[in-house]
C-alpha cells in the first residue's frame, strides 16, 4: 500500500512537470513565431524602402541619361525614345526571369527562415 502511494504521487508529479513542459513549449513557439514575422516584417519595410529609394534614383538617372543622349543625338525626344526603349527591354528581360531573378530566392529565404536545421541535419 505504502508503494502504490508512491506511485501515485510520482505520476502526479510527472503529470505536473509534463504539464510545465507543454506550457514552455507553447511559451517557445510563441517566441519563434513572433522572431520569424519580426525577421520578415523587417525585410519587407527594408525592400519597400530600397525600392522607393531606388526608383527615385533610377528615375533621375534616366532623366539625365535621356538629356544626354538629346545633347548627344540633337534631338531630346530621340534621347528620351532611346531611354525609354532601353527601360522597356529591360522590363522585358526581368518579366521573363522573374522566376529565377525573384520567386526562386525568395522561397529560399521564407524556406530557410521557417524550416529551422540544426548543424548535424545540414548535408
Amino acid at each position: 500500500m505504502f508503494s502504490s502511494k508512491k506511485n501515485i504521487e510520482s505520476i502526479g508529479r510527472l503529470f505536473l512537470e509534463f504539464k510545465k513542459y507543454l506550457e514552455l513549449q507553447k511559451e517557445f513557439v510563441k517566441l519563434d513565431i513572433t522572431e520569424k514575422l519580426t525577421v520578415i516584417l523587417t525585410m519587407m519595410l527594408v525592400v519597400a524602402v530600397l525600392l522607393m529609394l531606388g526608383s527615385i534614383a533610377l528615375l533621375f538617372l534616366t532623366f539625365a541619361l535621356a538629356s544626354y543622349l538629346g545633347d548627344l543625338l540633337d534631338s531630346p525626344a530621340l534621347g528620351f525614345t532611346l531611354v525609354a526603349a532601353i527601360v522597356l527591354l529591360l522590363i522585358f528581360i526581368f518579366y521573363f526571369n522573374k522566376n529565377r531573378m525573384v520567386i526562386q530566392p525568395l522561397a529560399r529565404f521564407m524556406t530557410q527562415l521557417i524550416i529551422d536545421r540544426d548543424d548535424n541535419d545540414k548535408p
